[in-house]
C-alpha cells in the first residue's frame, strides 16, 4: 500500500500570531518564523507527525495493490471517501465503510488493484481544537528560540501534555 498526499492542509497558524507568541514586532525574521510554523505543524500533523492524524481537512489517496476484504484507512476524522479500480476504467467501486467508519469492506472485489481517495481531518482552519493551535505555537517559539541546535533543552512538556487526548495509537 502506498499512501500519498494529493492536497496538501492549509496551515492553522499565521505569521501574525506567530509573531505575536515569539514577541516579534519587526519583519527582518518572518522567514525564519515561516520555517518554524512549518516544523511545528508537520511535528503534529500527517501521518509521520506525532498525532498520527490530520489536523486541517486534507486530501489523500491510498493505492491497495490487491486488497484483501477489508482495508483499514490511516486516518480518523475520514470524509468524503471514494475507491476506483486503477487496472480499467469501469468507474466507481461499490464498497462499504465499516461501523467505526476507518475500514472499507470490499466484499468480493478482491485481488484488482484500487485507489482510495479521502479527505481527514477536523475540519477548515477554524476548527482546530485550541489545545492543539495553543501547543503548535508553542513549538513556534521554542524552534524560533532555540535556533542553534545542538544539545539545547526538550521540548516543552506542556507540548505534549495538550495534545495527548488527541493522538491516535496504532496497535
Amino acid at each position: 500500500m502506498r499512501l500519498t498526499l494529493v492536497e496538501a492542509p492549509a496551515p492553522f497558524i499565521t505569521l501574525d500570531e506567530a509573531k505575536a507568541q515569539c514577541r516579534v514586532d519587526h519583519t527582518d525574521e518572518d522567514a525564519l518564523l515561516e520555517q518554524a510554523i512549518g516544523a511545528a505543524i508537520s511535528h503534529l500533523d500527517g501521518y509521520r507527525g506525532i498525532l498520527r492524524r490530520c489536523i486541517v481537512n486534507q486530501t489523500w489517496r491510498l493505492d491497495v495493490p490487491r486488497p484483501c476484504r477489508t482495508v483499514r484507512l490511516p486516518f480518523p476524522d475520514i470524509s468524503e471517501v471514494s475507491v476506483a479500480f486503477t487496472d480499467a476504467p469501469v468507474g466507481p467501486v461499490p464498497f462499504s465503510q465499516c461501523h467505526d467508519g476507518l475500514a472499507i469492506d470490499f466484499g468480493t472485489l478482491l485481488g484488482r488493484p484500487v485507489a482510495v481517495t479521502f479527505i481527514a481531518g477536523f475540519g477548515p482552519v477554524d476548527a482546530v481544537p485550541p489545545a492543539i493551535k495553543t501547543a503548535a505555537l508553542m513549538l513556534v517559539n521554542f524552534f524560533y528560540s532555540h535556533r542553534g541546535g545542538g544539545d539545547g533543552p526538550t521540548f516543552p512538556p506542556e507540548v505534549d501534555a495538550m495534545v495527548s487526548p488527541f493522538k491516535v495509537w496504532r496497535v
